[in-house]
């Protein structure tokens, strides 16, 4: 019996592809915006009037960037690892629909906190330029609006697992493993590893690029 690998929906290819549009367009803007910046940039405040600096680096201005980066390498290994297994033609697609369905909602939170950093990287260097921040509202509204996005995008994905399902006596598919371990041991194992640099890798980039910072 042959089996065949499970395709990445429409809307995964074009999260894929967004991400990919917005994080260059930041790297374009952040290097367009580099020398125009001051040679000494805000990185503290107090009431809102900047009470330290520090000398303007690559590191700290293209910190949104190498976030995205970041992002972007990490949720495009789970995808690929979800999507790396295959399904069995008696499967009728049933055992792919929660495995796609997850995929799809990892790209497009991808695309969404991607997006977020190129709203903060637009900030940033605003900051920077003027030593105040001018568009604080327009921060927290893009934060507010990247949380409640990506509660809809789960919430989506769970009603399209659920309107998948075969009914009857089959067990749910929520209840069931995107990756079954003892089919894919490596599969799970590789999930683990780039969910825990997910997780790791911005706290580390953050704490490098702050770390590395000498006040004036």
């Amino acid at each position: 019996m042959t089996s065949a690998p499970l395709r990445c929906t429409e809307y995964t290819r074009i999260a894929g592809w967004m991400s990919a549009l917005v994080t260059t367009a930041t790297f374009s803007f952040l290097h367009d915006a580099y020398d125009r910046l001051p040679l000494l940039v805000p990185i503290r405040f107090d009431d809102g009037n900047p009470s330290q600096f520090a000398f303007k680096s690559v590191e700290l201005v293209y910190l949104p960037f190498g976030l995205q980066v970041a992002l972007s390498l990490v949720f495009a290994a789970i995808v690929a690892v979800l999507i790396r297994r295959s399904v069995r033609p008696d499967d009728r697609g049933l055992a792919a629909a929660p495995t796609q369905h997850a995929a799809e909602a990892i790209a497009l939170l991808a695309m969404v906190w991607i997006t977020f950093q190129g709203v903060n990287a637009w900030r940033l260097a605003m900051l920077y330029r003027r030593t105040f921040d001018a568009h604080q509202e327009i921060f927290v509204v893009a934060l507010i609006t990247a949380f409640t996005a990506s509660v809809v995008i789960v919430a989506r994905a769970v009603l399209q697992v659920q309107a998948s399902e075969a009914g009857g006596d089959a067990p749910s598919q929520l209840r069931l493993p995107v990756v079954d371990h003892r089919r894919r041991p490596f599969a799970v194992a590789a999930l683990a590893v780039a969910l825990a640099v997910g997780i790791a890798a911005p706290l580390y980039i953050l704490a490098s690029v702050w770390g590395g910072l000498k006040p004036i």
